[in-house]
């Protein structure tokens, strides 16, 4: 079986293998909300991906740790060699009439999982690259602050608040975490 696909007949063919494949294993549409990324974050990291509901994206195998994951595409290295930084968004999340419910609900939600698994994809090479291991405390002080600032700056045509961390954030703020590569 080759690994290539060539032509567009063979694409769709494979898009709905997949589509049907996800459909039998219930975890949702992989085209929809990252599902695909986090079905291979899954894999590729010892987890089960868990069904679509809002709840975490996945679970360990002996059932006791859930993770969050998100995915971006690689950005490579800048002219002096040095890699970009990636960033992976927090968007879509549900908007609550006060501030005080809309911090308690966000903090939930950031806080159900241990850890946030923000994952590099190479899509010319279709491999994953590396994934970021983020303690969900330090997510909430990276994303917290974007997601007030999205709550007062309200949009009509989507209510939802949302906002972006980044490698540099990280950085920038000396945050521990856990670089796990991929071959």
């Amino acid at each position: 079986m080759t690994t290539e696909i060539t032509t567009n007949e063979e694409a769709v063919e494979q898009i709905l293998r997949l589509l049907r494949y996800f459909k039998k294993i219930k975890v949702g549409n992989p085209f929809n909300y990252n599902r695909g990324f986090e079905f291979l974050q899954a894999h590729f990291l010892g987890f089960e991906l868990l069904p679509v509901g809002g709840g975490s994206d996945f679970v360990s195998k002996d059932k006791k740790k859930t993770g969050e994951g998100k995915g971006t595409e690689w950005q490579g290295l800048t002219k002096k060699g040095v890699e970009k930084s990636h960033s992976w968004s927090y968007n879509g999340t549900s908007r609550f009439d006060t501030l005080e419910e809309q911090k308690e609900y966000c903090k939930k939600k950031i806080m159900r999982d241990d850890y946030h698994y923000w994952t590099v994809f190479d899509y010319e090479e279709g491999k994953l690259v590396k994934t970021y291991k983020v303690k969900n405390v330090d997510v909430w002080s990276l994303i917290w602050t974007k997601w007030e600032k999205s709550w007062y700056n309200y949009n009509n045509k989507d209510p939802r608040i949302g906002g972006t961390v980044s490698t540099k954030e990280l950085n920038d703020n000396n945050i521990d975490y856990e670089v796990i590569t991929h071959s």
